[in-house]
């Protein structure tokens, strides 16, 4: 079975059709998920790679999880959803990963996503993944930006209350995150939003996104 990002480019595009042709309905994700983001640093105190940790509602955990206890012990082991995780991080590739890293307003080039898994406990499937940025990047001399989000708007990422982003390894100690909650959703209509295409520019979800900016004393960095 094809399970979440199999949607996204499938099913979940033809539902955004199809609800865009109602009209006076209002737009809204189907699924939910809380994502945690951790920047890493290397010895040289140049960013090198985001870690990414998802937590999906519980809705969609349960019917993601179907069919995988192989071995019928009700208990879905690292090996039973590793498939499910691959098929998830692949499917995400050319969204990139639904994660913007953007350095000096120019989307950052990614290295390949090799590092991923899933669990699932107390009723709630998770996704972790790490984006490894093709070159590291030095917050001092530049804005790092962070936004996550589905461009159709059929998922909903938001970030917990505490702690969204993290550092780890060697930050620069001067640098420091800054927050920018995107446009609230709750007056748009699927009419309005026929105006704009979620295959131009950044989608109709990058208007609700949260966006995190990795700023330092001093830099001197495009705004």
């Amino acid at each position: 079975m094809r399970k979440l990002f199999a949607l996204t480019a499938g099913t979940g595009w033809a539902l955004w059709t199809l609800m865009a042709s109602g009209g006076a309905a209002l737009a809204h994700p189907h699924v939910w998920i809380d994502a945690r983001l951790e920047a890493v640093f290397n010895e040289e105190q140049r960013m090198t790679e985001l870690r990414v940790s998802w937590r999906f509602d519980e809705f969609y955990s349960l019917f993601a999880i179907e069919g995988l206890d192989k071995n019928g012990d009700s208990v879905l082991d690292a090996a039973e959803l590793q498939p499910l995780a691959e098929l998830n991080v692949t499917s995400l590739e050319e969204y990139r990963y639904f994660t913007q890293i953007s350095v000096d307003g120019a989307a950052a080039a990614y290295g390949p996503v090799t590092d991923y898994g899933s669990r699932y406990e107390e009723g709630i499937l998770s996704l972790n993944f790490v984006i490894p940025l093709a070159t590291p990047v030095d917050p001092r001399g530049a804005r790092i930006s962070i936004k996550s989000y589905d461009p159709s708007f059929y998922i909903a990422i938001e970030p917990p209350l505490q702690e969204p982003v993290v550092f780890d390894g060697s930050p620069p100690p001067q640098c420091r995150v800054v927050e920018e909650v995107g446009e609230s959703s709750e007056t748009l209509t699927l009419s309005e939003a026929d105006f704009l295409d979620p295959n131009a520019n950044e989608g109709l979800g990058a208007l609700y996104a949260t966006e995190f900016s990795i700023l330092c004393d001093g830099t001197q960095a495009t705004q």
